[in-house]
Parts: C-alpha cells; structure tokens; sequence
C-alpha cells in the first residue's frame, strides 16, 4: 500500500505490520488530536480512531471499533457478517450477546476475539480499534485485580501472543494517551509494538493553519510566525486559540504567548509551571566560575554547537546559596522557555508515570527549554527505592531515560536543584545525563558578604552603602543570601519603629550581631562538602577547597553524616 501522505508514526505503524513483527500495536501520546486525511489531493482533518479506520485499515474488509462508553461498534456492510458470529456464539455458550452487545471491557473483548479468530483465515484482513484502552487494562496492584480483569489482562496477550493471528491478516491497536497508564503486563509484553505519536511539529501546524476555515484578524503575525510560536501544542490547542482570537477581534503575540502557557499547563494537569525570568547572569552577585560556564553555553546554543553541550547541570550546595535564582537567570539570558516540573506524585497506581509521561512529551516539543527541578533528591525517584509498588523505580527510569536522550542535547536543558547530591541516584548524575556539577557556596570573605549586603538592600527598598556593613558584626558566621535578606529587614524594622534616628550602620549592626542562622553551622558544613565532593571541575570551586586534599574532604564529609545521625 502507498504512504504518501501518511505521518511519520502512521509509516511507522505500517513497516511494523508489513514485516510481520506484530499484529498488536500500542498507539500513545498525542491520540486526541486531529489527523490529517489526504484523499483525492485533498486533506481534512479527522479524528485518530477514523484515521486509523480510512487510511490505515481502509482496505480490510473489516474493521472492528470498541470503548466502554460505545461498546462495540462497525460500519453498517460488517453487521451481518458479525452478528452470525455473534449467534453462533450465543448458541454455544447460552449468551444473549446478540439482543445486546456487551460493553463490559471481559465480555466485549471475548466477542471480539471469537470474532478476530473466526476470521482469522478469511480472505480481506480484520482490524480491531480499542480505544481507551487504559480503562479496559489499567496498571494495577495484581491485589486488587478481579477475575473480570485477569481475563483481559489474559485475552489482551493471547492476542499479541498468538501465532494464528500473527500469521493471518488481523491487526489490534491499542490507544491510550499516556502509554504508563496501561496494564503493565501490555506494556511489557515482547510481543506488542509500540507507537507514539508526537505533537504536531513546524510544518504540520502551518499546514493545519493554513487549511482551517477559522479566520483571524492577525496582528504583527503571519500564519507563519503563529506557526513557528505554537510549538508544544496540539492542532485542537490551535483551534482553541483561533476561536479565542475570533471572538476577542484579533490575533497577537502577546495573546499567543498567554493562550499557549494556559493551554500547555492545563494540558500537563497543572503539573507544569512556566516561569517568566525577568533577569540575566547579570543580576547573579558572585559565584564567577558558575556563570563564565553558563555564559560560554548559551554562547553554543545560540549558535547551534549541540554537540558541545551538556545534556544538563546540577548546582548544589547549602541552602539559601541562590540555587532557582542562578538556574532561572541562565535560562533568562538564553532567552527559551523556563519551566519548572511541580509535584506530579498521585496516590493513584499508574498516576503518577502517566502524568510524567505526558510532561515529557511537552517538553520535547517545546525545545529549546530550560526544565528546573528543585529538590531533586527527593523529586526523582530511585531504581533502589522501595515501598510504593515500584512507582520511584519507574518514575527513575523514564528521567534517565529521556535525560540521556541525546537527540535532546541543548534542546531540553535540565537544571537539577539540591543541597543533598549524595542522596541523588548516581545513574542521573553520571555523564552523558546531567553531566556538570556546579557547586554554590555561601560569600567567602567579608568583602564577598558586603557586596551582597549593598545587592540585596536594593531589592528591599533600603538601599546601603559599603560603609555601611561592620564585618565585625558577622561573628565568624556563613551566610546564605536569604540569612543577609533576613539580617537586612530586621534591621529596616529596627530603623522604621525608631524613627530613622540613626544610621543605617548602627541598626544593620545590631541586626546582624543579635542574628541567628536557622541552620546550624554543622549542617552548612555537610551540605558544602557535599556539593565540593560532588564538583565536576576545580574551576568551579574557592581556593580554600581547590587545593584541598580530597580524600581528607571525604573523611570529614562521613564524619559530619555520622554526627547528624545520617550514617547508614
């Protein structure tokens, strides 16, 4: 059969079934979209389970359809042929299947395959789409599984299993949106083929545009440039838009760019938060060798050097040492999209890897994008970790494997967040997955806290000078920006009740003499040793830890978890 015309995964689809690899097929992602349909050089757009039926299966005689919500359903010239199968069964079970179809997910799935297999040997070919196919085998504690389910669970891998089907001209599609959301045992099954369908790239959304009978008054835009903005969205997101636009009079990048974040996070179950970076490196005070690496990066993405780059960065160190600012102003000055990934944990079996599922296949859509992912450690799962039905172990899987995607190189930029590097997983943070480990540090000298002190009064509305900080009011400690933020609205607080009858230098000193850093010293020390263990380039690293002897480092390292109570 000729695929002109066909997308990529419908081709896909196609050489699998040719080559006689499969007759079961799990079709996921992008499957609530429209499909274009090409017929007499002509194209519309029609919904995935009719594409599947006029272009893919067009030529089997018949084609079978079936979803909890409509039970089994076929095209008019199938009824007869179907329902004498359908009467022989009755007849030899005692079933009244014919007065009424089934629409339980056991009994449709058992007239179907009486009917697949009676089949089987006729001439024509035989096609069966189940659609929903997540709720006719969802992933589930085998505990809680029931007979009913067992049985599908059963016919389902007979059907993938099975050489009299292979070897005869009967094809099954599976189709589900998140493929996570299955029956393991499905998914697992060397048997099945799957196949994804990404959203729509450049040229498709332009087609689709261009093709829509929806007309907009576009303003600074061209069908081109909507094209071009609307990555990450689907065909019936850009039909949402175009109604949107119709109805408040015109089409702008401003409305695109606020259409599209509200699509995009409804679309991911608000699991997925778009950050607006509203600063560059520039507004970073210190840490000097973190930012020349970043720079000298984005430099390479911007000129396309994917090659150069690293799949993602790790920056780690103590708390309050300004790890979401660095990260969310590196993607600022790189000028892309900057989300980060909320808690997409659900109390539900099999939630949780459909939702991270579905934010995966956002985000290799919307690349270039830059991915934070605060507190990492306890936010990736583990292939160690045990007690929740294997749900970390999966979880850890699809991160390392999309993270070591090399496809993705410079396109999806991850930024691993956390004060605990050594409780992530090592199969993340090797190389060829987020492969820089920049360490963050508290200001080392008074000079480095001074500066941070006159940086940090701007953002309060107090602005100070130099003169201003008393390095004899730190005492010695380590302070972390958010301990020099609280330091200097103690110290406004200070000077509003008393009138501003002094100083600023009087009421700063008072307020970081009486300070009290809510981490204790001992914590500060654990948490930067380990970020300085975890470091991938002594560039990054102050002198005083450059020169230091490692081995000495890791010992006083152990020696710090053993006196928290951490030891294993």
């Amino acid at each position: 059969m000729s695929l002109e015309g066909y997308p990529g995964w419908a081709k896909d689809l196609a050489d699998r079934y040719m080559s006689g690899a499969s007759s079961l097929f799990l079709i996921y992602g992008n499957v609530n979209d429209w499909v274009p349909l090409r017929e007499g050089g002509k194209v519309r757009f029609v919904s995935l389970p009719e594409f599947l039926k006029t272009a893919v299966f067009g030529k089997r005689e018949m084609v079978l359809q079936y979803d909890q919500g409509s039970g089994i359903t076929m095209s008019r010239d199938m009824v007869t042929d179907f329902y004498k199968v359908v009467e022989a069964m009755d007849a030899a079970a005692g079933t009244g299947y014919a007065k009424r179809l089934p629409k339980a997910p056991a009994e449709a799935l058992a007239v179907i395959d009486r009917y697949l297999r009676t089949r089987a040997s006729a001439k024509g070919g035989t096609a069966a789409i189940i659609d929903y196919a997540h709720m006719v085998a969802p992933r589930s504690d085998v505990q809680f599984m029931s007979q009913e389910d067992f049985r599908t669970i059963i016919l389902l891998q007979k059907w993938a299993n099975d050489p009299e089907l292979s070897r005869s001209d009967v094809t099954i599609a599976l189709v589900t949106a998140n493929l996570q959301d299955l029956n393991e045992a499905i998914i697992n099954n060397p048997f099945t083929s799957k196949v994804e369908i990404p959203l729509p790239d450049e040229a498709e959304r332009l087609e689709y545009i261009q093709s829509t009978a929806l007309q907009v008054k576009y303003e600074g835009l061209t069908p081109e440039t909507f094209a071009r903005q609307t990555n990450a969205l689907s065909r019936v997101d850009i039909e949402v838009i175009l109604r949107e636009a119709q109805r408040v009079g015109k089409l702008d990048l401003g409305f695109v760019a606020k259409k599209k974040k509200e699509l995009i996070e409804k679309s991911c179950f608000g699991l997925l938060e778009f950050l607006e970076p509203r600063a560059t490196l520039d507004a970073v005070q210190g840490q000097g060798a973190a930012k020349q690496r970043l720079r000298e990066d984005i430099e390479l993405i911007k000129k396309g050097q994917w090659d150069a780059l690293p799949m993602g960065y790790l920056f780690c160190g103590p708390v309050g040492t300004g790890k979401t600012y660095l990260a969310t102003c590196a993607i600022g000055e790189l000028g892309v999209p900057c989300v980060q990934l909320l808690n997409f944990r659900s109390k539900w079996v099999g939630a949780t890897e459909g939702n991270l599922e579905k934010i995966l296949l956002t985000l290799r859509a919307l690349g270039p994008v830059g991915v934070i992912i605060d507190e990492a450690d306890a936010f990736m799962g583990s292939r160690s970790q045990d007690g929740d039905s294997g749900t970390s172990n999966r979880i850890f899987a699809q991160f390392a494997s999309q993270m070591g995607d090399t496809k993705y190189r410079g396109k999806i930029l991850w930024f691993l967040l956390t004060c605990r590097p050594d409780l992530l997983p090592v199969d993340i943070k090797r190389q060829g997955r987020v492969e820089i480990h920049i360490p963050l540090f508290y200001p080392q000298t008074d000079a480095e806290k001074g500066e941070l002190f006159v940086a940090m009064s701007k953002k309060q509305k107090w602005p100070i000078d130099a003169k201003d900080v008393d390095p004899s009011s730190f005492n010695g400690k380590k302070l972390s920006g958010a301990d020099i933020e609280a330091i200097l609205v103690s110290a406004k607080r200070k000077s509003l009740l008393d009138g501003d009858a002094k100083e600023k230098k009087h009421y700063l000193k008072l307020a970081a003499t009486d300070f009290i850093p809510a981490t204790s010293s001992s914590e500060v020390q654990y948490q930067e040793l380990a970020a300085v263990v975890e470091c991938t380039d002594r560039g990054f690293l102050p002198e005083i830890y450059r020169k230091a002897d490692r081995l000495e480092l890791l010992k006083e390292f152990n020696r710090l978890k053993l006196v928290l109570g951490e030891a294993a």
